[in-house]
């Protein structure tokens, strides 16, 4: 007799999926021949229904709808994105930062902005993140991962929730996934914890935080060359431009060249942040010629 199931896959190599049930148990599943039929490969953090025989082999038999599905890493139904900018070196790379909270909105991601490094001599660089962030994102979280200045915040934020982390290279992702689960391990031993070599094909796996919630142990998006939307969709992507988008001139108003626009007033008069807003118009750009290249 089957015993039909429900849980989360936290892990998927070789055409097994590990899958996390709400009581705690985990079964090594196969997927059924009809995912390949319909053309669906299962995820990490995709919610299953699941058979278990008398031997204790389970069968993928249904996926849910997915919320949202991650390309790098191959992640489905995320609730958050940590997007990780260092107050010391690296200098921070805001314009990807900027990118990232578009993928975000486009995702329907809640964002959390995480400024690590923020140790004694990096104060007045996380003073400067946040101003330019404070209109753009409800959660914004200063910590050190190294001395543990800002976790508990940070950890009490992402409990029960499933997380990604992004940013650039070297902005401490190893550092702060190893805090938040626990492990005291140094940069580029947390493959080996999870029996990972240095040449073996990577899987994201999502794995149990100990406060509640799963975090996925493969970095995120490094970088994004391309825009994540159309030009017309970015303004209304800017939540800082969100009230004052209604009191311009034109319908559909871009904020850059239309006279009469009510953000570039509220940019000119400091109520929204001059640097943010340069990107703004950049970005806007780019996606502008992408989109020519495209069609051409």
């Amino acid at each position: 007799m089957e015993q039909i199931r429900h849980g989360r896959i936290i892990k998927g190599v070789g055409g097994f999926y590990t899958v996390l049930c709400g009581d705690g148990k985990r079964y090594v599943c196969k997927a059924r021949g009809l995912f390949r039929k319909h053309g669906e490969t299962p995820l990490p953090g995709d919610m299953v229904e699941l058979t278990v025989d008398k031997k204790g082999e389970g069968y993928l038999k249904a996926i849910s709808p997915r919320e949202n599905e991650l390309l790098r890493p191959a992640i489905a139904n995320v609730d958050m994105l940590l997007i990780v900018l260092s107050a010391r070196e690296p200098e921070p790379d805001p314009e990807l930062a900027d990118k990232l909270l578009l993928y975000c909105a486009k995702q329907h991601i809640r964002p959390v902005l995480v400024i690590n490094k923020c140790d004694e001599g990096a104060n007045g660089a996380c003073a400067d993140i946040m101003k330019q962030y404070a209109g753009a994102l409800d959660d914004i979280v200063a910590v050190s991962a190294e001395t543990g200045y800002g976790m508990d915040e940070l950890r009490e934020l992402l409990s029960g929730k499933t997380i990604c982390l992004a940013g650039q290279s070297a902005v401490g992702k190893s550092s702060l996934l190893n805090t938040l689960l626990g492990l005291e391990l140094k940069t580029g031993e947390l493959s080996q914890k999870t029996e990972r070599g240095r040449h073996t094909t990577r899987h994201a796996e999502l794995i149990p935080m100990p406060g509640g919630g799963l975090i996925a142990d493969t970095p995120g998006f490094s970088m994004l060359e391309t825009v994540p939307a159309e030009p017309e969709e970015i303004p209304r992507m800017y939540r800082e431009f969100g009230e004052y988008g209604g009191m311009c001139r034109f319908i559909g108003c871009m904020h850059i060249s239309e006279p009469d626009c009510a953000v570039k007033q509220a940019v000119a008069e400091g109520r929204v942040d001059k640097e943010r807003y340069s990107r703004y118009v950049k970005i806007v750009n780019e996606a502008i010629e992408s989109r020519r290249h495209k069609y051409d």
